[in-house]
């Protein structure tokens, strides 16, 4: 098989490493051509080029079985609001129809935040949940690039919550430490939200899960047999193990309200290998309690 990766961040380096591994002809893109060097050692061929120049994406995906999408926007682009749209536009949506003039099927990243807040009710929030945040960019945009790439006979989409485990990422006390250092102990969540989370070698095993097995349409990718903590027990529970004030929830960024199913996916063969990677700070502040 021969496969065309739109972005090649962490995700897509570990997955073209794996798909040549397994014997599979992997062409990777870069925004950066000092990139290319090291990109190669992991990817048969490397194209330079934005996700939005679909005439340069379909050129170098001629040939291709499949092409995945994993760009993802850069915070550095979205000070405000009116960069905010153009940056996830040009990003999102541009990308994924690039995508979907190349190649029939189409594997998209996409993100929980197309649910918003999940709406009424308590029963689980499956893929027939509506979406909502209708004008807020991530959300907005989001939903743009998944109706393109779900428009194809074989398009899939994976909805993600955040992730966490990626070489240099920040892991969550470093990110509440953050948010007192540059914005004020304020967090942009609500405080009553699971905070879900997937560990970055379970969405590289999910893209592949869905790639080798087919799949299309559309599917949550998250723990489905355990309910995370939500932000409030994980933040204050951080916040009392590293000695810090306890942060204020100010709300800004709406987030599932409830417990995301992802049993769509778990009946093709699925399962995350990492559980909540902050269940252990909130228990041992439950113990000291």
């Amino acid at each position: 098989m021969k496969v065309f990766i739109l972005g090649m961040g962490h995700v897509g380096k570990a997955l073209a490493q794996r798909l040549r591994g397994e014997g599979h002809q992997v062409v990777g893109t870069t925004t950066t051509p000092g990139k290319v060097a090291e990109l190669e050692k992991v990817a048969d061929e490397i194209a330079v080029l934005k996700g939005s120049e679909t005439d340069k994406v379909v050129a170098a995906a001629a040939g291709c079985d499949a092409v995945i999408v994993t760009v993802a926007p850069n915070v550095k682009n979205t000070r405000t609001i009116e960069e905010r749209h153009v940056h996830y536009h040009d990003v999102l949506v541009k990308s994924c129809h690039s995508a979907a003039s190349a190649c029939d099927r189409v594997i998209f990243c996409s993100s929980f935040s197309t649910y918003g807040d999940g709406g009424e009710g308590v029963e689980p929030i499956t893929e027939l949940t509506p979406t909502s945040n209708h004008e807020e960019p991530s959300s907005k945009y989001y939903q743009e690039a998944e109706r393109e790439v779900l428009g194809k006979s074989g398009g899939c989409v994976l909805r993600f919550p955040d992730m966490y485990g990626a070489p240099g990422d920040m892991d969550f006390p470093q990110r509440v430490k953050m948010s007192h250092e540059y914005f004020g102990g304020k967090t942009i969540f609500g405080p009553d939200a699971p905070l879900y989370a997937i560990h970055f070698e379970d969405v590289v095993e999910s893209i592949h899960h869905a790639l080798t097995h087919g799949l299309s349409g559309l599917y949550n990718v998250c723990d489905n047999d355990n309910l995370p903590y939500t932000n409030k027990e994980v933040f204050d529970a951080i916040c009392d193990e590293e000695g810090l004030e306890k942060l204020t929830f100010v709300n800004q960024i709406k987030a599932p309200n409830r417990k995301i199913s992802a049993q769509k996916l778990y009946e093709t063969g699925y399962r995350v290998k990492h559980g909540d990677p902050n269940a252990a700070v909130v228990q041992r502040a439950r113990a000291r309690a």
